[in-house]
């Protein structure tokens, strides 16, 4: 074991010493004249494993190594729901959704603690504009006769739509924040 190790240090040195070094400092290895230390291997090594990092530095901060803000990955795993049916008190795929149970859902997955029902839904959010909805943020809506002043969520995902569990009979899906939709709205929450 410690000859390979030997020999894949070495490997790395005359990559980043230059083959001449290397082969003149392992020829001297040989004739005990002068030694590479582990040390001097150690260095080498760790040179190597810094150099491509400070090359990629700018990509990786760009790109995908970069983490999804929490509010993009709530409407990711919302959107992943797409065409489950509609189960009244269902909260997983397997059985099904209503409406708060898709949002308890996705907002569960994103580790983000959020009560069950719309009602509670609302009253755990804080107050934002329809005009200042972002992606993720919760929008809110009485939609029948009930006493309830909240009956119905929805998670909106940026350009005037958003993603609910409709009722009995549909199914998950995404839909245009419409004049019946704002005329039914009554208002919207961010966690």
């Amino acid at each position: 074991m410690k000859s390979f190790k030997v020999i894949t240090l070495t490997g790395l040195c005359v990559f980043l010493l230059g083959v001449n070094s290397v082969a003149s400092a392992t020829q001297k290895n040989k004739n005990n004249k002068s030694k590479v230390t582990t040390v001097q291997m150690q260095q080498a090594y760790q040179r190597l494993l810094k150099a491509p990092a400070r090359r990629n530095v700018k990509r990786a901060r760009t790109n995908k190594n970069r983490p999804m803000p929490q509010r993009y990955r709530i409407v990711a795993i919302a959107k992943q729901q797409i065409r489950k049916k509609y189960r009244w008190g269902g909260s997983t795929p397997r059985t099904g959704f209503d409406c708060s149970g898709l949002t308890h859902y996705a907002f569960k997955s994103a580790n983000i603690n959020l009560p069950r029902t719309a009602a509670e839904q609302y009253r755990h959010t804080k107050r934002v504009s329809l005009s200042k909805m972002q992606a993720g943020d919760l929008i809110f809506f009485h939609t029948r006769r009930t006493r309830a002043r909240v009956n119905h969520v929805g998670i909106y995902v940026g350009n005037g739509r958003f993603i609910h569990a409709p009722r009995r009979g549909k199914r998950v899906s995404v839909v245009k924040l419409s004049k019946y939709w704002r005329k039914k709205a009554v208002g919207a929450g961010r966690v």
